[in-house]
């Protein structure tokens, strides 16, 4: 609808008239951005509890504190292998507790601690391949067992 400005007076009602069209737009977008972030309120929140419960608390460097990606995969995957293989029929309560024990205790695994353990794991093994060993011989010092040197 395209009006016809002939004169000054035509021009400045075409003005105001466009003004007013330009406010009820902007009330309008502002009300569906406060309705869209309204929507996105929860999720966006769920998101950041996530993120948060992955970053964990982070010292200056960036990195987490006494946390790596093995505490990580330990503070999800414990409490699942727990309750599908060990306790597949138990309550809500039962998965709840150990939930929540197996949060604490994946806390304090980290990568050290599991490099320690393979090592652990590996001396016990290579310990055990060594007994086998032969009978030790005897170290012959050039003299033989029957000389007179007795």
């Amino acid at each position: 609808m395209r009006i016809k400005i002939q004169n000054i007076d035509d021009l400045r009602e075409e003005v105001v008239r466009l003004e007013v069209v330009r406010t009820e737009i902007e009330t309008e977008l502002k009300n569906e951005a406060q309705k869209i972030t309204s929507k996105i309120q929860i999720p966006l929140m769920l998101l950041r509890k996530l993120n948060n419960f992955f970053a964990g608390s982070k010292d200056k460097s960036g990195k987490k504190e006494g946390e790596d990606w093995v505490t990580s995969i330990f503070r999800i995957g414990l409490p699942l292998m727990l309750n599908r293989f060990l306790f597949p029929k138990s309550g809500f309560i039962v998965k709840s507790i150990i939930e929540l024990i197996s949060q604490t205790t994946a806390k304090t695994i980290n990568r050290d601690l599991m490099i320690e353990l393979i090592e652990k794991i590996t001396q016990w093994i290579k310990s055990t391949g060594t007994t086998n060993k032969k009978e030790t011989e005897m170290v012959d010092y050039g003299i033989p067992p029957d000389s007179e040197t007795y």
